[in-house]
Formats: C-alpha cells, sequence, structure tokens
C-alpha cells in the first residue's frame, strides 16, 4: 500500500474470500478521475456447478454447436481494413461453413457462401482481389454483389437465371473496425446483440486500432480448451511461473453482468506479485516487470505498479497526445479483457493492445484454430498504418516462431503446452463434470450457461 494510504483504517474482510488489495482497492488510489467502466464491479453468482467433460469431446455436442451455436450467433470474420477496396476478399469458415467476405463496387461488405452453385466447388480458396468470382471448373460466375454474371453455356441452362441463382449471402455488421457475420436471419441485430460493449469500448475504440500483428495456429484441442485458458488468470502461478512476482493472479476481478448475456470482463492487477510469489520487495516486483529491468529501483514513496505505469506512459506519449492525461494506472499496465460471445476476447486500455479469437477447425471437435491479433492504437496525428499480413503458423510450429509476437510468442506456448493434456484428460473423465472455482472461473461458468441456452433453444 502507498505511504499515502498508511493512515486509512483497515476495512471488513472481502466477502469472497480474495486477497487484499481488491481491483477496487488499487482503484482508489488513483491520481486522476477513473471512468465509469472500471468502477463496476458485478459479481453474478451462478453457483458451483463444472462442466460437462463430454462437451470437449463428444461429436454429437459438436454437430448441435455447429447448428445451434456457430449458425446463430454473431461472429468476428475480419477486420474492415484486411478489405480496403472493391474486390478485396478474405475467407471466414466455421465447420463445413465457407463464405467470401468481399468490400464490393458499392463499398459495402457482404458474406458471399463460397459455393459454386452448379457443382459444389469452392469458388475461392484464398484470400486476395477479383473483380469477380469465377468458378474454376466451369467457368460460372458471379459479380461482387453475388448477383449472376455469366452462364457459360446459357442455351444448356435455361432453368438458371439471375433471380434464381444469386449467391446466398449471410449478414453482415460492424464494429469497431470489425467484421462480424450471421448466418441466422431471425437473430437480434449486431448492435443488440452487443449489448452495452460499444459504450464500454467507446473510451478506447477498436476502430481507432490497427492490426500491427495477425498470427493464427492450429491448436491439439476442442476450442472451449483453448478459449477458456484465456479468460482467467488463475493459471498465472503454474502455467507462467516467471510472471507470478508482477501480476496479481488471485487479486484478479472477475465480472459477469446479470442480464447481460454475451460480454464479461476480468481485470487482473499488474504491480503487484501473486501470493504465491511469497516475501518480495517492491523494487523486485518492478525488476521483474520487464526484461533487463535488474537496474530498476521503486522511489520512495512510490509503488512497483505507479513506476510501471509511469514507464508505460512515457512508451505511448506520442500515440496518445493529449489523450495520455485521462490515463489511469490500470488503463495503463493492467489486463483488462472483454469475452464476446461466443468466441472474441478484446484488451481494453494500452497494456497490451491484444485481440483472440477462437474457432473449432474443420468438422474435428478435438482440434481448434486460434488467432491472435497485436491491435495498437493507430498515432493520433499521423495516417493508420496498413495491417500486418498474417502469419500462419503450422501445429508442429511454436508461437515463439512469430517474431511479430515479441516476449509473448513464448508465454501462448506456455498456455498451449497444456493443451494436448488438458484434451486428453477430458476424454478420460467420460461423462462427468470438471470443478470450476466459484468466482475465478465463474466466467467460464457463465460461457457454459449461455452456451446451453443457445442449445437449448433449437426453435
Amino acid at each position: 500500500m502507498p505511504a499515502d494510504d498508511a493512515s486509512r483504517p483497515p476495512r471488513e474482510p472481502d466477502p469472497l474470500g480474495r486477497p487484499e488489495p481488491t481491483v477496487q482497492d488499487l482503484l482508489a488510489q488513483e491520481r486522476v478521475d477513473v471512468p465509469w467502466q472500471l468502477k463496476e464491479a458485478p459479481f453474478h453468482d451462478i453457483g458451483v456447478a463444472g462442466a460437462p467433460a463430454a462437451e470437449y469431446v463428444s461429436r454429437a455436442f459438436f454437430d448441435r454447436e455447429m447448428t445451434h451455436l456457430w449458425g446463430r450467433a454473431w461472429q468476428m470474420a475480419c477486420r474492415e481494413d484486411e478489405i480496403p477496396n472493391a474486390g478485396d476478399h478474405v475467407l471466414y469458415e466455421i465447420g463445413a461453413r465457407s463464405y467470401i467476405i468481399v468490400r464490393g463496387d458499392d463499398g459495402a461488405i457482404r458474406a458471399l457462401r463460397n459455393v459454386c452453385l452448379h457443382r459444389g466447388r469452392r469458388l475461392r480458396d484464398c484470400a486476395g482481389r477479383a473483380a469477380a468470382f469465377r468458378c474454376p471448373f466451369h467457368g460460372f460466375t458471379w459479380s461482387l454483389d453475388g448477383a449472376l454474371k455469366e452462364t457459360p453455356t446459357p442455351w444448356d441452362f435455361p432453368h438458371v437465371n439471375a433471380d434464381n441463382f444469386a449467391l446466398p449471402q449471410a449478414r453482415v455488421g460492424t464494429w469497431g473496425g470489425f467484421v462480424f457475420v450471421c448466418f441466422d436471419p431471425a437473430a437480434p441485430p449486431l448492435d443488440a446483440y452487443l449489448e452495452d460493449i460499444p459504450e464500454i469500448f467507446a473510451r478506447w475504440p477498436m476502430e481507432q486500432r490497427f492490426t500491427a500483428a495477425h498470427v493464427t495456429r492450429p491448436l491439439p484441442c476442442n476450442w472451449k480448451v483453448a478459449l477458456e485458458a484465456f479468460v482467467e488468470s488463475f493459471h498465472v502461478t503454474d502455467t507462467h511461473p516467471q510472471a507470478a512476482t508482477y501480476i496479481g493472479d488471485f487479486h484478479t476481478q472477475y465480472d459477469v453482468w446479470e442480464g447481460k448475456r454475451h460480454y464479461s470482463r476480468m481485470i487482473s492487477p499488474r504491480g503487484i506479485a501473486s501470493p504465491s510469489a511469497g516475501a518480495i520487495s517492491a523494487d523486485e516486483i518492478l525488476q521483474s516487470s520487464e526484461p533487463g529491468g535488474a537496474t530498476l529501483r521503486v522511489p520512495e514513496g512510490s509503488t512497483p505498479r505507479r513506476e510501471m505505469a509511469e514507464r508505460r506512459r512515457a512508451q505511448v506519449r506520442d500515440v496518445l497526445g493529449p489523450d495520455l492525461a485521462k490515463l489511469t494506472d490500470s488503463e495503463a499496465v493492467d489486463t483488462i479483457q472483454y469475452w464476446i460471445f461466443p468466441n472474441l476476447v478484446l484488451w481494453w486500455g494500452h497494456a497490451a493492445p491484444i485481440v483472440y479469437r477462437f474457432r473449432p477447425l474443420g468438422d474435428d471437435p478435438e482440434r481448434a484454430l486460434m488467432d491472435v491479433y497485436l491491435m495498437p492504437q493507430a498515432p493520433h496525428d499521423a495516417p493508420r498504418p496498413k495491417p500486418a499480413a498474417t502469419t500462419h503458423l503450422t501445429a508442429d510450429q511454436p508461437w515463439a516462431v512469430a517474431k511479430e509476437l515479441g516476449g509473448l510468442g513464448a508465454v501462448f506456448d506456455q498456455d498451449v503446452g497444456n493443451f494436448a493434456a488438458l484434451q486428453a484428460g477430458l476424454r478420460a473423465i467420460g461423462d462427468e463434470p470438471t470443478t470450476l472455482a466459484r468466482y475465478q472461473e465463474n466466467r467460464i461458468r457463465y460461457f457454459h450457461k449461455v452456451l446451453r441456452e443457445y442449445l437449448g433453444d433449437e426453435r
């Protein structure tokens, strides 16, 4: 606790039993106004139930997810700046579905089914730019808006015309520079689906960020195994022991809002040590927070957290410009992370500009595809940089191969090192449920609650 707070009277123990200081204790020490987004600390108690292990391995459960989850939920397909010009397109694939996300001649973004309506060949095998989509098999061609443009031998297809042979389209919505798709015509619009997320992110708009890195890698596990590893800090002590000296893993605040179906949050404080680290000095906390930080010292009257925040402010001064004055210590150093159902994870603030996306890989319940984006804020007084090209790792390549991730690659490799063994263990459990912490894993429990709602409402 900082010297200027030493005279505060002790408060009542935390009702959930969390160690002190809590995130709200730390926010009370801020020297600038704390935004309303951080002042909220809801705990929606939904019990202590675990998740049945079969939900991570079952073919029948996977098939239900494909129909009732991925067939109905809004899901992030790409960034708008990946397709800036007419004809620019990327592929979005989930299970057997494949869609071309394309910018049309009119500037509109569409999601066209990536299947020739003649004999079923995929129209495109990769991202790129095209003036139209011509099937390599027989030459049926569609315009960028999905309208039939050319039939190779029209005399032999009197039953085919522009009215009945347009490419089917998924719904498209945009927010924060992201392009979302939804395959369910009856689903609520994207703005309703996102609930309060646009208002929450108005302080740190995602549309002002750019893609400095985008790396994908196949994983040897169910997509939920991968997602759940990144929405709690409980694992830091044992999976990332090098970070326990400056990340308060057990001090993390986990937020689930009753009545808010499609998002949750965690705030994992930095600049304080995990209780698992034992006795550790303020200088040691600060020194361990940065590579080569052995000479760093905490000035008298300050804290490691405050010094970490000052160093971060210096790094982003040119990026934030006039907005720098509003940057709280929490926004400068903490993991402030929002999950958007079902599979998108966004970091809020300026501690680390990370975005995660998790999907099933093909038709295999026990394989997943993980995307990592580094998305810093674009400079306030310079043109937006162009998005980085995507690096596609193989299943055998470690994240550390992707140099654009910096030191994060080695951290992700520690996470992924658990996944094959997790998947094997879940197969061995059979029909029994996992055991989840009441508080630290409540986001996982809530995710499964919403997931089951989607699968149970078969409309």
